[in-house]
């Protein structure tokens, strides 16, 4: 993640987004960020949780799971549904909201390396 827009796109998407996974290609790997990552993860998808740090005029700490295309199955799980699709970004939209995102996070960045 480079550019600014990038992040901003992702902060936007992600903010009081209880409802949706949004996943973003990044090369063979698809990505998603803070509350959709932890949705990933609350799914029992099989995704690496990383973090990721961005300086490029913010000073935010994502939180990021990520899986290789050929780990894709459709549907990504019973609860989603797969609404909007681009070349390099797809969007699920669960049946119910997820809760937690917050306690999780701090839970993640605890336990991880600084």
């Amino acid at each position: 993640m480079k550019r600014a827009s990038d992040v901003e796109l992702i902060l936007l998407n992600e903010v009081d987004n209880n409802r949706y996974v949004h996943l973003y290609l990044e090369g063979d790997t698809w990505c998603a960020y803070e509350r959709s990552a932890y949705y990933l993860a609350v799914m029992d998808f099989p995704v690496s949780l990383d973090i990721e740090i961005v300086h490029d005029g913010y000073e935010v700490i994502l939180m990021k799971a990520s899986f290789n295309i050929d780990q894709m199955r459709l549907p990504l799980c019973r609860s989603a549904v797969l609404r909007s699709v681009a070349d390099d970004r797809l969007l699920f939209q669960l049946d119910k909201p997820i809760t937690g995102f917050v306690e999780w996070k701090g839970e993640q960045l605890s336990g991880m390396p600084a």
